[in-house]
């Protein structure tokens, strides 16, 4: 786990909110405190969707976070700044496995609960900490770094 402080607030949430940086990432859940408190959370009610519906969402389980960005930037959005915020996304199935063979790690892709990426908002200061979920017991720490060594790299 890596934690890392924005300086650049307003260039960092137009990254999130409005540009496709993030957008294949899953949404886990999402924490608005404004006037009122909102809560997302990111994992699809498949009985909601019909069979084609279905094949469409290529057996994901979260929504992404391309199609839901708009519906928490709405809520932000306005005269004053929230009281705090916290996103909680998850790097998606591919990408994680496409991570794993690229750098030849010992880990199935499988085996991998969740890489996190959460942002927290909160008396002006805004943070990004990094987590990594495994569905197995390993001694064998690369895949944690190399997943904190890309969110600095291509995400911060």
């Amino acid at each position: 786990m890596k934690s890392f402080d924005i300086e650049d607030t307003k260039n960092y949430m137009n990254q999130l909110l409005v540009n496709e940086r993030f957008d294949s990432f899953y949404l886990y859940e999402a924490r608005v405190k404004s006037a009122l408190d909102y809560f997302i959370g990111g994992k699809l009610n498949m009985d909601y969707y019909d069979e084609e519906e279905k094949k469409e969402l290529e057996n994901s389980e979260y929504m992404s976070w391309g199609k839901v960005k708009q519906t928490i930037y709405d809520l932000m959005k306005g005269n004053k700044l929230p009281i705090n915020f916290k996103i909680i996304l998850m790097f998606n199935r591919d990408n994680i496995k496409r991570l794993i063979e690229m750098n030849n790690l010992p880990v199935k892709p499988e085996d991998v609960g969740a890489l996190f990426y959460n942002i927290h908002f909160e008396a002006g200061q805004l943070n990004v900490t990094t987590g990594t979920s495994l569905k197995v017991f390993t001694l064998d720490k690369r895949l944690e770094q190399l997943w904190d060594e890309t969110v600095e790299k291509y995400y911060i």
